[in-house]
């Protein structure tokens, strides 16, 4: 049986490996303070806010932080892992290479590793409302009629399509394209088809005036 060790000792490993002796330990470790830096194989910066996330992370990382986990292992790997692998790699973001600093992330100390996820799910969950703010838009009742909410489903997948598109360039380098790069692309569709459909309204309107004076 292992040795129960004190908190500033403890690492993730530990938790992982010894559920029984550290269960309910996480609820306490989330609200300690977050960090001045983290350490895996390098000092690493932390973002504090979510505009220095949207600078640091690519459309890909975008995609992959956001994807669901079981359990909290499970988040902070993903988490820690995906933010910050080209900053420990070196190397451009690949959510299948991620695996291979596993072994370094579940070396950090809980009571660092903790907080640090639970700030980055703040800032990602804020990344999202955000991109809801600007780029959602209220489907029409002609668009709910005829089922645009059964479009959701593919909605990461038509996203990646038109950047593809915009871009011309293969999926795969959208992915890596820089996170704000792509909003903006986004916003710019999204402004330009709200100025059609008014010009289109507006058209309209006219069209109907003209008629009616006849």
């Amino acid at each position: 049986m292992a040795n129960i060790k004190r908190i500033d000792k403890l690492r993730l490993f530990d938790m992982i490996k010894y559920p029984e002796l550290y269960s309910g330990l996480a609820d306490g470790l989330i609200d300690l303070p977050l960090p001045d830096k983290l350490k895996i194989k390098k000092i690493l910066t932390i973002p504090l806010t979510r505009e220095q996330l949207a600078e640091n992370i690519c459309y890909g990382q975008r995609l992959y932080l956001a994807r669901e986990e079981l359990n909290d292992f499970g988040i902070i790997i993903r988490l820690v892992g995906g933010y910050f692998y080209p900053e420990i790699t070196g190397l451009k973001f690949n959510e299948a290479n991620i695996f291979g600093i596993v072994i370094n992330i579940v070396t950090c100390l809980a009571k660092d590793i903790y907080p640090v996820a639970l700030h980055l799910v703040k800032l990602i969950s804020e990344l999202i409302a955000n991109e809801q703010k600007v780029l959602y838009k209220e489907p029409t009742k002609l668009e709910l009629a005829a089922g645009i909410e059964k479009l959701n489903a593919y909605s990461e997948l038509n996203t990646l399509d038109f950047l593809s598109n915009v871009m011309r360039c293969t999926t795969d380098e959208v992915m890596l394209t820089p996170y704000n790069e792509c909003l903006v692309r986004l916003m710019s569709a999204k402004e330009m088809n709200e100025y059609q459909e008014r010009y289109f309204k507006l058209q309209m309107e006219e069209s109907q005036l003209k008629t009616k004076k006849r």
